[in-house]
């Protein structure tokens, strides 16, 4: 077979010299390795944690990642679609992202990709029937084939929790979302495989003092008690019938003094106290503050009752009109 002109190489006097085909292979190859090479190599070594973190906005979601329980598991793994293809797609579509913490100043996009369930499925499956804790019914195939699900609309807190910490099961809020008793039945015993003793699930006092453990975790709380379901709202959106009493800001420390701070902290911030606590008078305030008393007295009452003045002023003798 003759090679096409283009392809036939010539010695100094003109006249085409033979090529054997395994160089023709071997220079094809070496060309090929080159090529792949090239596009690999980058590819794999810019698809690592620790490049990721480099970018300073990346910096806490890696250390929440490490210590997450998907901590071994590459960031690719999970942003990125499965396959090379999707890879260097994503690598094309990062240099803008490159530029912008070069130049710009970057920040955390809002649009960060979720992972795909295609992602999640390299080491998932969806025969999964109930939880890992064996307590809760979850038939994964017909929530995310049958309902249009992505494994991440539920389980949202697996890696990059707020706290670092792994972040379990998904909360009840979760779940309202279609079990609301309209869209899906919100029974106990649908999703719970044994519906929890409500007399046992919490301490004796956790109506008094839920408020700082509620602060602190509220994903404790959501885990049974969906925000959705207007649950908080049944008790919170109105003040308790003791503060309901016109006098209650007088008489509160009663109350303070018998069950402990605790029992504040459901509703109101650690501060919320200070605000009349910690109030500074002046020093000569017992001389002078008859003046501002008579322009109305209603500053003096958001602390004192009325009682008290009158208790200080038979004391010491004051007449008032």
């Amino acid at each position: 077979m003759r090679w096409p002109k283009f392809l036939r190489v010539y010695d100094e006097s003109g006249r085409a010299v033979r090529v054997r085909y395994r160089y023709i292979v071997l220079i094809a190859a070496a060309f090929v390795f080159i090529g792949i090479a090239a596009i690999y190599l980058p590819v794999a070594m810019t698809s690592t944690p620790d490049f990721c973190s480099n970018c300073h906005v990346m910096q806490e979601p890696k250390d929440m990642w490490e210590k997450s329980t998907h901590g071994n598991v590459n960031c690719i793994m999970c942003h990125v679609d499965p396959g090379f293809v999707k890879q260097l797609e994503h690598k094309v579509l990062s240099y803008k992202e490159i530029y912008t913490q070069i130049f710009k100043g970057a920040e955390m996009s809002p649009d960060v990709k979720r992972p795909s369930n295609a992602s999640c499925l390299q080491c998932h499956s969806l025969d999964r029937e109930v939880s890992t804790g064996g307590d809760i019914k979850i038939p994964h195939r017909q929530h995310v084939e049958m309902q249009g699900l992505k494994c991440a609309d539920c389980h949202f807190n697996v890696v990059h929790t707020r706290k670092g910490t792994p972040g379990g099961p998904p909360p009840m809020d979760v779940c309202y979302m279609c079990h609301d008793g309209v869209k899906a039945p919100n029974a106990c015993g649908t999703c719970h495989v044994t519906p929890p003793d409500k007399t046992q699930a919490h301490p004796t006092d956790a109506v008094q003092n839920h408020g700082k453990l509620a602060r602190e975790r509220i994903e404790d709380c959501q885990r049974c008690h969906s925000e959705q379901s207007g649950f908080c709202k049944n008790c919170h959106s109105k003040p308790p019938l003791s503060h309901q009493d016109t006098t209650w800001r007088y008489t509160h420390r009663k109350q303070v003094e018998a069950s402990g701070k605790d029992t504040c902290f459901g509703c109101h911030q650690e501060d919320f106290c200070e605000k009349c606590h910690k109030v500074q008078h002046p020093p000569n305030w017992v001389q002078t503050h008859p003046e501002f008393a008579q322009g109305g007295g209603e500053p003096c009452r958001v602390c004192h009752s009325p009682a008290f003045c009158e208790r200080c002023h038979l004391a010491e003798g004051v007449t008032t009109n």
